[in-house]
């Protein structure tokens, strides 16, 4: 797969606000939830991690477990407090302004520099998808119709040094509404639902109405419609509180300068080389933040990387295993302990531009679709994927468990090829990034295809040129793209690249795929507060848009790191994949 299937800090998503029903319902200040929405809510957060579980189950491993099924030697033991690890990735940050990153390296240190209202518990598997309170103090107090967040802020959280002082519930207003006014934040849909944000984000308000500090320890949220989802948008990085005058001292350049709230603190940045954190003398738990610091080091392939821990000078690959590694390292007694995998709920697949010749006609999306071996590209990675035949990964909730809605049928693409007016196939481009293992898939896909007479050339370039190059639909004909999930909820896979805002240049929705049903379908299982007929409804949308093909699937990637013997600790988390603030030095 890409080296890192969240890269996305370069592509923009702009989701416009449809109209949407306004509730007329005026809820009362600290109005606690109510018994029948408590229910629905929880189902919902439950419903999530019961899905991750039951397909985890079937992975042959639990997710995060140790590739030996034995992770004592690096998860197991008494913690220790001191110390230092090193983390090793090959991509750097463009940036850790939380607005606007949305990268992996980017994501796990502001992970350990900000905390946002929610995070998830910090455990493997299942465990890992339960929201829990961050900076919150507690789960927030719902409206009796589902659109009204009264969020209560905990009295001992702290910016830290050189701040130095008390978070407030202005400071979480600032920061919301900072993230959703900058131009350059490629997330804003997600809120997109608070009252008043589409008119801060059009520059018609200055202020987020729905956005009210009640005291300086209180935060509400109202909605314009109850959505489940809202929580997990809440619990993402773009979330992070940080505070106004550090941002008025810094400017443009607070992107290299972060500052939070979190167990540890940036002290320096070198450029292509490292970011150096230390512990946060003001968090509320620094008693319990067992490393003195976490070192990322960065421009590493991981082929040196893997050297450099089995060495003692790296203590955890950011990235996975080189694929022609892993069998190696799992057959070594001496590293199979260290060695931990898990499925990701992500995708990679090949879309087609439907605003181009010949891929408006359905009958070609769908020949294209039946032409590809997703198993061959599963073994080209030496087993480090799954094949995907749906929209939903393993693990997201609205998966439909062993469906198949095209499979390897070369006869049937040649025969659907035919139907379409293209007997004898026709000639196109892929376009896709140059980072392996991308353009030897690619040549798999496009024998696969030359196979069926779809004579295809391969354009490779550097990632950041391709995300941009992608979405421009004057330019792509084909092309590979892959995403991996904000939070466990089928929206973040619906909403980014099948609905009609997002079919622009700078949008996710590469395929410029655009159907009203699938836009009132998506508007009306967002307002659902029944968590099963909400699934259901997302099933029902996967069901339709496969039936039309807008892109072929191909498959769910595998994690499989390492940590080194200093580390205890260790774990993946599902979401976040990799947790400092649980990690000890031996």
């Amino acid at each position: 797969m890409d080296s890192c299937p969240r890269i996305r800090s370069r592509i923009r998503i702009r989701i416009r606000v449809r109209s949407r029903v306004r509730s007329r319902v005026r809820s009362r200040r600290g109005r606690h939830l109510s018994r029948p929405f408590v229910a629905l809510l929880c189902a919902a957060l439950l419903l999530a991690a019961a899905g991750a579980a039951a397909t985890a189950a079937g992975c042959g491993g639990s997710s995060g477990s140790a590739g030996a099924g034995d992770a004592g030697s690096a998860s197991a033991g008494t913690p220790k407090m001191g110390g230092t690890i090193k983390i090793a990735f090959e991509g750097e940050p463009v940036t850790l302004d939380p607005a606007i990153s949305w990268d992996v390296s980017g994501w796990t240190v502001e992970d350990s520099v900000f905390n946002a209202l929610y995070r998830y518990a910090p455990k493997p598997g299942a465990e890992g998808t339960v929201l829990i309170p961050d900076l919150a103090a507690d789960m927030p107090a719902i409206s009796a119709d589902g659109a009204t967040y009264t969020i209560k802020l905990r009295p001992d959280a702290r910016f830290a040094p050189p701040v130095d002082r008390a978070v407030t519930a202005a400071d979480v207003k600032y920061s919301f509404e900072r993230m959703m006014a900058e131009p350059r934040c490629p997330a804003t849909y997600f809120y997109a639902g608070v009252e008043g944000a589409q008119a801060l984000v059009d520059k018609k308000a200055k202020t987020i109405s729905g956005v009210k500090v009640i005291d300086p320890l209180t935060i509400q949220f109202k909605l314009t419609s109850p959505d489940l989802s809202f929580l997990y948008a809440l619990s993402m990085e773009f979330c992070d509180v940080i505070p106004r005058e550090w941002v008025d001292k810094w400017g443009a350049k607070v992107s290299r300068h972060p500052l939070g709230t979190g167990p540890f603190y940036m002290t320096s940045w070198t450029p292509g080389r490292e970011i150096k954190l230390l512990k946060n003398p003001n968090y509320w738990n620094a008693d319990e933040v067992y490393l003195d610091g976490v070192d990322f080091v960065f421009s590493v392939t991981p082929s040196t990387a893997l050297l450099r821990l089995q060495r003692g000078q790296v203590d955890i690959l950011g990235d996975n295993v080189p694929p022609a590694d892993v069998n190696r390292v799992l057959s070594d007694p001496q590293w199979k302990p260290y060695v931990f995998e898990q499925p990701l709920i992500a995708t990679t697949y090949l879309f087609m531009n439907m605003t181009k010749t010949p891929f408006d006609d359905l009958k070609v999306r769908q020949a294209l679709s039946w032409a590809v071996d997703r198993d061959k590209l599963v073994k080209l990675q030496s087993g480090q994927a799954v094949a995907l035949y749906q929209i939903y990964p393993q693990n997201l909730p609205g998966s439909e468990p062993g469906k198949v809605y095209y499979g390897y049928d070369p006869a049937k693409a040649r025969a659907l090829l035919a139907e379409a007016g293209y007997p004898e196939g026709f000639k196109s481009m892929i376009y896709t990034s140059n980072v392996d293992p991308m353009p030897k898939l690619v040549q798999s896909i496009q024998a696969d295809l030359k196979a069926v007479g779809v004579e295809a050339d391969i354009k490779t370039m550097n990632r950041a040129t391709y995300y941009n190059f992608s979405s421009d639909a004057a330019k792509t004909q084909m092309g590979t793209a892959d995403w991996f999930l904000d939070f466990p909820d089928p929206v973040d896979w619906i909403v980014p690249f099948f609905t009609e805002a997002n079919a622009v240049q700078g949008g996710l929705n590469t395929s410029y795929y655009v159907d009203p049903w699938v836009e009132s379908a998506t508007a009306e299982a967002q307002k659902m507060t029944d968590p099963a007929a909400r699934l259901a409804k997302y099933t029902e949308i996967q069901q339709h848009i496969m039936e039309q093909a807008p892109y072929v699937t191909l498959y769910s990637p595998k994690m499989t790191t390492m940590c080194s013997k200093n580390v205890g600790g260790f774990y993946l988390h599902p979401v976040l994949w990799f947790d400092p603030l649980m990690y000890w030095r031996k």
